[in-house]
Protein backbone atom coordinates (compact mmCIF):
# COMPACT_ATOMS: atom_id res chain seq x y z
CA UNK A 1 0.00 0.00 0.00
CA UNK A 2 1.30 3.46 -0.84
CA UNK A 3 2.17 6.19 1.65
CA UNK A 4 -1.08 7.93 0.78
CA UNK A 5 -3.07 4.92 1.86
CA UNK A 6 -1.24 4.78 5.16
CA UNK A 7 -1.67 8.43 6.05
CA UNK A 8 -3.27 9.04 9.43
CA UNK A 9 -4.52 12.47 10.40
CA UNK A 10 -1.97 14.17 12.58
CA UNK A 11 -2.95 15.89 15.84
CA UNK A 12 -2.41 19.24 14.14
CA UNK A 13 -4.94 18.33 11.45
CA UNK A 14 -7.60 17.19 13.87
CA UNK A 15 -10.77 19.32 13.87
CA UNK A 16 -11.67 21.60 16.75
CA UNK A 17 -14.39 20.71 19.25
CA UNK A 18 -16.74 23.15 17.51
CA UNK A 19 -16.18 21.48 14.15
CA UNK A 20 -16.66 18.03 15.71
CA UNK A 21 -19.92 19.14 17.31
CA UNK A 22 -21.02 20.54 13.95
CA UNK A 23 -20.32 17.22 12.24
CA UNK A 24 -21.93 15.28 15.06
CA UNK A 25 -25.12 17.28 14.59
CA UNK A 26 -24.98 16.59 10.85
CA UNK A 27 -24.46 12.89 11.51
CA UNK A 28 -27.42 12.61 13.86
CA UNK A 29 -29.59 14.60 11.43
CA UNK A 30 -28.48 12.30 8.61
CA UNK A 31 -29.32 9.11 10.49
CA UNK A 32 -32.46 10.70 11.86
CA UNK A 33 -33.81 11.69 8.44
CA UNK A 34 -32.87 8.34 6.89
CA UNK A 35 -34.48 6.40 9.70
CA UNK A 36 -37.48 8.72 9.70
CA UNK A 37 -37.98 7.69 6.09
CA UNK A 38 -38.12 4.01 7.07
CA UNK A 39 -40.13 4.91 10.16
CA UNK A 40 -42.78 6.73 8.14
CA UNK A 41 -42.99 3.85 5.67
CA UNK A 42 -43.30 1.37 8.54
CA UNK A 43 -45.84 3.61 10.27
CA UNK A 44 -47.94 3.70 7.12
CA UNK A 45 -47.64 -0.09 6.88
CA UNK A 46 -48.86 -0.41 10.47
CA UNK A 47 -51.80 1.88 9.73
CA UNK A 48 -52.98 0.38 6.41
CA UNK A 49 -52.18 -3.31 6.97
CA UNK A 50 -53.98 -5.68 9.33
CA UNK A 51 -52.11 -7.24 12.26
CA UNK A 52 -51.60 -10.44 10.27
CA UNK A 53 -50.43 -8.54 7.17
CA UNK A 54 -48.06 -6.50 9.35
CA UNK A 55 -46.57 -9.77 10.58
CA UNK A 56 -45.88 -10.75 6.96
CA UNK A 57 -44.40 -7.30 6.38
CA UNK A 58 -42.07 -7.97 9.35
CA UNK A 59 -40.77 -11.12 7.63
CA UNK A 60 -39.92 -9.04 4.55
CA UNK A 61 -38.30 -6.44 6.81
CA UNK A 62 -35.89 -9.06 8.15
CA UNK A 63 -35.15 -10.20 4.58
CA UNK A 64 -34.54 -6.57 3.60
CA UNK A 65 -32.04 -6.24 6.46
CA UNK A 66 -30.28 -9.46 5.51
CA UNK A 67 -30.10 -8.51 1.84
CA UNK A 68 -28.22 -5.30 2.66
CA UNK A 69 -25.57 -7.22 4.57
CA UNK A 70 -23.99 -8.84 1.51
CA UNK A 71 -22.83 -5.77 -0.45
CA UNK A 72 -22.25 -3.75 2.72
CA UNK A 73 -19.93 -6.22 4.37
CA UNK A 74 -18.22 -7.78 1.36
CA UNK A 75 -17.38 -4.53 -0.42
CA UNK A 76 -18.54 -1.29 1.10
CA UNK A 77 -17.41 -1.49 4.72
CA UNK A 78 -13.97 -3.05 3.96
CA UNK A 79 -13.38 -0.29 1.40
CA UNK A 80 -14.46 2.37 3.91
CA UNK A 81 -11.97 1.01 6.45
CA UNK A 82 -9.21 1.46 3.86
CA UNK A 83 -10.39 4.86 2.66
CA UNK A 84 -10.65 6.37 6.15
CA UNK A 85 -6.84 6.41 6.36
CA UNK A 86 -6.42 8.16 2.98
CA UNK A 87 -5.96 11.93 2.72
CA UNK A 88 -9.35 13.58 3.12
CA UNK A 89 -9.34 15.05 -0.38
CA UNK A 90 -8.97 11.61 -2.00
CA UNK A 91 -11.64 9.69 -0.09
CA UNK A 92 -14.72 10.37 -2.18
CA UNK A 93 -12.86 9.51 -5.38
CA UNK A 94 -12.95 5.84 -4.35
CA UNK A 95 -16.72 5.65 -4.87
CA UNK A 96 -16.43 5.10 -8.60
CA UNK A 97 -14.61 1.88 -7.80
CA UNK A 98 -16.71 0.75 -4.85
CA UNK A 99 -20.10 1.14 -6.53
CA UNK A 100 -18.89 -0.83 -9.55
CA UNK A 101 -17.39 -3.62 -7.44
CA UNK A 102 -20.55 -3.92 -5.33
CA UNK A 103 -22.98 -4.39 -8.22
CA UNK A 104 -22.90 -8.20 -8.12
CA UNK A 105 -23.18 -8.45 -4.31
CA UNK A 106 -26.05 -5.94 -4.38
CA UNK A 107 -27.96 -8.13 -6.85
CA UNK A 108 -27.26 -11.18 -4.67
CA UNK A 109 -28.58 -9.31 -1.65
CA UNK A 110 -31.78 -8.36 -3.44
CA UNK A 111 -32.37 -12.00 -4.31
CA UNK A 112 -32.49 -12.79 -0.57
CA UNK A 113 -35.99 -11.30 -0.57
CA UNK A 114 -37.01 -14.52 -2.31
CA UNK A 115 -36.55 -16.31 1.02
CA UNK A 116 -39.21 -14.10 2.57
CA UNK A 117 -41.43 -14.77 -0.44
CA UNK A 118 -41.26 -18.53 0.15
CA UNK A 119 -42.06 -18.08 3.84
CA UNK A 120 -44.87 -15.56 3.33
CA UNK A 121 -46.51 -17.68 0.62
CA UNK A 122 -47.33 -20.25 3.29
CA UNK A 123 -49.46 -17.85 5.34
CA UNK A 124 -50.57 -15.02 3.00
CA UNK A 125 -52.31 -14.43 -0.31
CA UNK A 126 -50.40 -13.57 -3.49
CA UNK A 127 -52.06 -10.13 -3.51
CA UNK A 128 -49.89 -9.32 -0.47
CA UNK A 129 -46.81 -11.41 -1.22
CA UNK A 130 -46.18 -10.28 -4.83
CA UNK A 131 -46.16 -6.49 -4.15
CA UNK A 132 -43.94 -6.94 -1.09
CA UNK A 133 -41.54 -9.13 -3.07
CA UNK A 134 -41.19 -6.66 -5.96
CA UNK A 135 -40.89 -3.48 -3.90
CA UNK A 136 -38.71 -4.97 -1.15
CA UNK A 137 -36.40 -6.46 -3.79
CA UNK A 138 -35.86 -3.11 -5.50
CA UNK A 139 -35.32 -1.31 -2.19
CA UNK A 140 -32.90 -3.97 -0.96
CA UNK A 141 -30.84 -3.58 -4.14
CA UNK A 142 -30.59 0.21 -3.84
CA UNK A 143 -30.27 0.70 -0.09
CA UNK A 144 -26.65 -0.49 0.53
CA UNK A 145 -25.27 1.83 -2.16
CA UNK A 146 -27.29 4.79 -0.90
CA UNK A 147 -26.06 4.06 2.65
CA UNK A 148 -22.47 3.76 1.42
CA UNK A 149 -22.61 7.10 -0.38
CA UNK A 150 -23.80 8.79 2.81
CA UNK A 151 -21.12 7.10 4.93
CA UNK A 152 -18.46 8.13 2.42
CA UNK A 153 -19.63 11.75 2.69
CA UNK A 154 -19.12 11.47 6.45
CA UNK A 155 -15.68 9.93 5.94
CA UNK A 156 -14.84 12.83 3.62
CA UNK A 157 -15.86 15.16 6.48
CA UNK A 158 -18.97 16.33 4.62
CA UNK A 159 -21.56 15.28 7.21
CA UNK A 160 -24.01 17.99 6.22
CA UNK A 161 -23.89 16.81 2.61
CA UNK A 162 -24.88 13.36 3.90
CA UNK A 163 -27.68 14.95 5.90
CA UNK A 164 -28.93 16.68 2.74
CA UNK A 165 -29.13 13.27 1.02
CA UNK A 166 -31.25 11.93 3.88
CA UNK A 167 -33.49 14.96 3.83
CA UNK A 168 -34.15 14.29 0.14
CA UNK A 169 -34.90 10.68 1.01
CA UNK A 170 -37.34 11.65 3.76
CA UNK A 171 -39.16 14.25 1.67
CA UNK A 172 -39.43 11.82 -1.23
CA UNK A 173 -40.91 9.12 1.00
CA UNK A 174 -43.58 11.54 2.22
CA UNK A 175 -44.34 12.69 -1.31
CA UNK A 176 -44.43 9.14 -2.68
CA UNK A 177 -46.72 7.88 0.06
CA UNK A 178 -49.11 10.78 -0.50
CA UNK A 179 -49.14 10.22 -4.27
CA UNK A 180 -49.64 6.46 -3.97
CA UNK A 181 -52.51 6.92 -1.52
CA UNK A 182 -54.18 9.54 -3.73
CA UNK A 183 -53.84 7.20 -6.73
CA UNK A 184 -55.52 4.48 -4.63
CA UNK A 185 -52.64 2.05 -5.18
CA UNK A 186 -53.18 -1.25 -3.27
CA UNK A 187 -51.79 -1.01 0.26
CA UNK A 188 -49.14 -3.70 -0.13
CA UNK A 189 -47.31 -1.67 -2.79
CA UNK A 190 -46.94 1.46 -0.66
CA UNK A 191 -44.44 0.86 2.20
CA UNK A 192 -41.50 -0.53 0.21
CA UNK A 193 -42.63 1.15 -3.00
CA UNK A 194 -42.22 4.58 -1.42
CA UNK A 195 -38.85 3.56 0.05
CA UNK A 196 -37.65 2.33 -3.34
CA UNK A 197 -38.55 5.63 -5.01
CA UNK A 198 -36.90 7.57 -2.17
CA UNK A 199 -33.71 5.50 -2.31
CA UNK A 200 -33.35 6.01 -6.05
CA UNK A 201 -33.86 9.78 -5.66
CA UNK A 202 -31.50 10.19 -2.70
CA UNK A 203 -28.83 7.98 -4.30
CA UNK A 204 -28.80 10.20 -7.38
CA UNK A 205 -28.57 13.25 -5.09
CA UNK A 206 -25.65 11.78 -3.12
CA UNK A 207 -23.72 10.85 -6.25
CA UNK A 208 -24.30 14.35 -7.65
CA UNK A 209 -23.00 15.99 -4.46
CA UNK A 210 -19.95 13.71 -4.44
CA UNK A 211 -19.26 14.46 -8.10
CA UNK A 212 -19.56 18.20 -7.48
CA UNK A 213 -17.04 17.95 -4.63
CA UNK A 214 -14.73 15.84 -6.80
CA UNK A 215 -14.81 18.34 -9.67
CA UNK A 216 -14.26 21.26 -7.29
CA UNK A 217 -11.20 19.65 -5.66
CA UNK A 218 -9.74 17.65 -8.56
CA UNK A 219 -7.02 20.15 -9.46
CA UNK A 220 -5.89 20.38 -5.84
CA UNK A 221 -5.95 16.58 -5.48
CA UNK A 222 -3.76 16.07 -8.54
CA UNK A 223 -1.30 18.71 -7.36
CA UNK A 224 -1.05 16.96 -4.00
CA UNK A 225 -0.61 13.55 -5.60
CA UNK A 226 -3.70 12.11 -3.91
CA UNK A 227 -4.91 9.73 -6.60
CA UNK A 228 -6.85 6.95 -4.89
CA UNK A 229 -5.40 3.47 -4.51
CA UNK A 230 -6.88 0.85 -6.83
CA UNK A 231 -9.32 -1.32 -4.88
CA UNK A 232 -9.50 -5.01 -5.79
CA UNK A 233 -12.64 -7.08 -5.29
CA UNK A 234 -10.72 -10.16 -4.20
CA UNK A 235 -8.93 -8.27 -1.44
CA UNK A 236 -12.13 -6.57 -0.25
CA UNK A 237 -14.05 -9.85 -0.21
CA UNK A 238 -11.21 -11.52 1.67
CA UNK A 239 -11.30 -8.76 4.28
CA UNK A 240 -15.11 -8.69 4.38
CA UNK A 241 -15.88 -12.43 4.40
CA UNK A 242 -15.51 -12.74 8.15
CA UNK A 243 -17.43 -9.51 8.62
CA UNK A 244 -20.19 -10.90 6.40
CA UNK A 245 -20.31 -14.00 8.60
CA UNK A 246 -20.31 -11.92 11.77
CA UNK A 247 -23.08 -9.56 10.68
CA UNK A 248 -24.86 -11.85 8.24
CA UNK A 249 -25.35 -14.76 10.63
CA UNK A 250 -27.25 -12.69 13.24
CA UNK A 251 -29.23 -10.93 10.49
CA UNK A 252 -30.17 -14.26 8.92
CA UNK A 253 -31.04 -15.51 12.39
CA UNK A 254 -33.35 -12.49 12.78
CA UNK A 255 -35.17 -13.65 9.67
CA UNK A 256 -35.31 -17.15 11.10
CA UNK A 257 -36.61 -15.78 14.38
CA UNK A 258 -39.41 -13.91 12.63
CA UNK A 259 -40.31 -17.12 10.79
CA UNK A 260 -40.34 -19.14 14.00
CA UNK A 261 -42.55 -16.59 15.77
CA UNK A 262 -44.90 -16.52 12.77
CA UNK A 263 -45.45 -20.27 12.80
CA UNK A 264 -45.29 -20.85 16.58
CA UNK A 265 -47.31 -17.87 17.84
CA UNK A 266 -48.96 -16.56 14.65
CA UNK A 267 -48.35 -13.64 12.27
CA UNK A 268 -50.61 -11.38 14.35
CA UNK A 269 -48.29 -11.80 17.36
CA UNK A 270 -45.31 -10.92 15.16
CA UNK A 271 -47.36 -7.92 14.03
CA UNK A 272 -47.58 -6.66 17.62
CA UNK A 273 -43.82 -7.13 18.01
CA UNK A 274 -43.19 -5.28 14.74
CA UNK A 275 -45.32 -2.35 15.90
CA UNK A 276 -43.30 -2.21 19.14
CA UNK A 277 -40.07 -2.30 17.13
CA UNK A 278 -41.23 0.71 15.12
CA UNK A 279 -41.92 2.66 18.34
CA UNK A 280 -38.47 1.76 19.71
CA UNK A 281 -36.64 2.57 16.48
CA UNK A 282 -35.52 6.13 17.45
CA UNK A 283 -33.04 4.61 19.91
CA UNK A 284 -31.27 2.73 17.12
CA UNK A 285 -31.53 5.84 14.93
CA UNK A 286 -29.52 7.78 17.48
CA UNK A 287 -26.92 5.01 17.80
CA UNK A 288 -26.53 4.83 14.03
CA UNK A 289 -26.21 8.62 13.71
CA UNK A 290 -23.53 8.77 16.39
CA UNK A 291 -21.77 5.86 14.71
CA UNK A 292 -21.66 7.70 11.38
CA UNK A 293 -19.70 10.56 12.93
CA UNK A 294 -17.76 8.90 15.77
CA UNK A 295 -17.01 5.76 13.75
CA UNK A 296 -14.31 7.24 11.47
CA UNK A 297 -12.52 8.76 14.49
CA UNK A 298 -12.74 5.43 16.31
CA UNK A 299 -11.37 3.57 13.30
CA UNK A 300 -8.42 5.96 13.07
CA UNK A 301 -7.79 5.40 16.79
CA UNK A 302 -7.89 1.64 16.28
CA UNK A 303 -5.46 1.85 13.35
CA UNK A 304 -3.12 4.11 15.36
CA UNK A 305 -3.53 1.89 18.47
CA UNK A 306 -4.74 4.64 20.78
CA UNK A 307 -6.82 2.81 23.45
CA UNK A 308 -7.39 5.95 25.54
CA UNK A 309 -9.05 7.67 22.59
CA UNK A 310 -11.15 4.56 21.88
CA UNK A 311 -12.36 4.35 25.49
CA UNK A 312 -13.28 8.04 25.48
CA UNK A 313 -15.34 7.65 22.28
CA UNK A 314 -17.11 4.53 23.58
CA UNK A 315 -17.94 6.24 26.88
CA UNK A 316 -19.37 9.26 25.10
CA UNK A 317 -21.38 7.07 22.72
CA UNK A 318 -22.82 4.80 25.42
CA UNK A 319 -23.67 7.67 27.76
CA UNK A 320 -25.59 9.55 25.07
CA UNK A 321 -27.47 6.42 23.95
CA UNK A 322 -28.46 5.23 27.43
CA UNK A 323 -29.55 8.65 28.71
CA UNK A 324 -31.49 9.38 25.53
CA UNK A 325 -33.17 5.96 25.55
CA UNK A 326 -34.25 6.40 29.15
CA UNK A 327 -35.66 9.85 28.38
CA UNK A 328 -37.48 8.53 25.32
CA UNK A 329 -38.92 5.62 27.31
CA UNK A 330 -40.49 8.07 29.77
CA UNK A 331 -42.34 9.66 26.86
CA UNK A 332 -43.12 6.71 24.58
CA UNK A 333 -42.95 3.41 26.47
CA UNK A 334 -46.51 3.43 27.87
CA UNK A 335 -49.89 4.53 26.51
CA UNK A 336 -50.83 7.86 28.09
CA UNK A 337 -52.45 11.03 26.69
CA UNK A 338 -49.12 12.74 26.04
CA UNK A 339 -47.67 9.82 24.06
CA UNK A 340 -48.25 10.36 20.30
CA UNK A 341 -47.12 6.79 19.58
CA UNK A 342 -50.08 5.33 21.44
CA UNK A 343 -52.34 7.14 18.96
CA UNK A 344 -50.29 6.43 15.84
CA UNK A 345 -49.46 2.80 16.70
CA UNK A 346 -52.01 1.50 19.19
CA UNK A 347 -51.17 -2.12 18.27
CA UNK A 348 -47.69 -1.66 19.75
CA UNK A 349 -49.29 -1.34 23.19
CA UNK A 350 -51.63 -4.33 22.92
CA UNK A 351 -49.15 -6.36 24.98
CA UNK A 352 -48.25 -4.61 28.27
CA UNK A 353 -44.53 -3.86 28.75
CA UNK A 354 -43.65 -4.91 25.19
CA UNK A 355 -42.55 -1.42 24.12
CA UNK A 356 -40.19 -0.71 27.08
CA UNK A 357 -38.62 -4.15 26.70
CA UNK A 358 -38.10 -3.49 22.99
CA UNK A 359 -36.55 -0.08 23.73
CA UNK A 360 -34.10 -1.79 26.08
CA UNK A 361 -33.30 -4.33 23.37
CA UNK A 362 -32.50 -1.51 20.96
CA UNK A 363 -30.03 -0.01 23.47
CA UNK A 364 -28.15 -3.32 23.45
CA UNK A 365 -28.22 -3.42 19.64
CA UNK A 366 -26.92 0.15 19.42
CA UNK A 367 -23.88 -0.82 21.50
CA UNK A 368 -22.75 -3.15 18.70
CA UNK A 369 -22.66 -0.35 16.06
CA UNK A 370 -19.38 1.21 17.18
CA UNK A 371 -17.73 -2.06 18.21
CA UNK A 372 -17.99 -3.49 14.72
CA UNK A 373 -16.29 -0.46 13.17
CA UNK A 374 -13.48 -0.52 15.72
CA UNK A 375 -12.81 -4.24 15.38
CA UNK A 376 -12.83 -4.05 11.60
CA UNK A 377 -10.28 -1.21 11.64
CA UNK A 378 -8.18 -3.22 14.11
CA UNK A 379 -8.26 -6.13 11.64
CA UNK A 380 -10.29 -8.35 13.95
CA UNK A 381 -12.77 -9.47 11.29
CA UNK A 382 -12.25 -13.11 12.16
CA UNK A 383 -13.36 -12.44 15.75
CA UNK A 384 -16.43 -10.62 14.43
CA UNK A 385 -17.28 -13.63 12.25
CA UNK A 386 -16.82 -16.25 14.94
CA UNK A 387 -18.82 -14.36 17.56
CA UNK A 388 -21.60 -13.58 15.08
CA UNK A 389 -21.95 -17.23 14.12
CA UNK A 390 -22.02 -18.28 17.77
CA UNK A 391 -24.63 -15.68 18.73
CA UNK A 392 -27.05 -16.62 15.94
CA UNK A 393 -28.25 -19.88 17.58
CA UNK A 394 -29.05 -17.94 20.76
CA UNK A 395 -31.40 -15.71 18.74
CA UNK A 396 -33.21 -18.74 17.33
CA UNK A 397 -33.51 -20.37 20.75
CA UNK A 398 -35.03 -17.19 22.19
CA UNK A 399 -37.49 -17.00 19.29
CA UNK A 400 -38.48 -20.62 19.88
CA UNK A 401 -39.98 -19.58 23.24
CA UNK A 402 -42.73 -17.71 21.38
CA UNK A 403 -45.29 -20.34 22.33
CA UNK A 404 -44.85 -19.22 25.94
CA UNK A 405 -43.48 -15.67 25.72
CA UNK A 406 -45.54 -14.54 22.71
CA UNK A 407 -44.52 -11.18 21.26
CA UNK A 408 -41.71 -10.85 23.84
CA UNK A 409 -39.83 -13.55 21.93
CA UNK A 410 -38.73 -10.96 19.39
CA UNK A 411 -36.97 -8.46 21.71
CA UNK A 412 -35.62 -11.46 23.65
CA UNK A 413 -34.13 -12.71 20.40
CA UNK A 414 -32.60 -9.28 19.72
CA UNK A 415 -30.96 -9.20 23.15
CA UNK A 416 -29.75 -12.80 22.90
CA UNK A 417 -27.99 -12.09 19.63
CA UNK A 418 -26.75 -8.54 20.15
CA UNK A 419 -25.94 -8.90 23.85
CA UNK A 420 -23.69 -11.90 23.31
CA UNK A 421 -21.50 -10.00 20.87
CA UNK A 422 -20.04 -7.13 22.95
CA UNK A 423 -19.59 -9.54 25.88
CA UNK A 424 -17.66 -11.93 23.64
CA UNK A 425 -15.64 -9.17 21.95
CA UNK A 426 -14.33 -7.94 25.29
Amino acid sequence: MSDAAKTIDTPESQPTDEVRAFRLTGGVLDAGMSSMATFVAALVAARILTDTELGVYAVFYTAFNFGQVIANNLVYIPSEVLVVSWPVAARLRAMKQTTRLALGPSLAGASAVGIATLIAAQVAESSLVVPLTVTAGITTFLWPTQDHVRRMLHIAELSWHAAAVSVVQFVTVLTSIGALLVLDVPAAWIPYGSLGIANATSLITGLALARHYHIRTRRRDLAAGTDPIKLRLRELVHAGSWLLAGVGAPTLAAMGSATIITFVAGPDILGYAEAARIVAQPVLVLGTGLGFVLGPRLMRAAIAREPAVSRSIHLRFNTIVVVSAASYAVLAAWPWPGNPMSTLLPHAFEVPWLVPVTIAAHVVMAAVVLLLQELMAARQARLIGLVGMLSAPLQLLAAATAGVTGAFARPMSMVAGAGARPVSYT
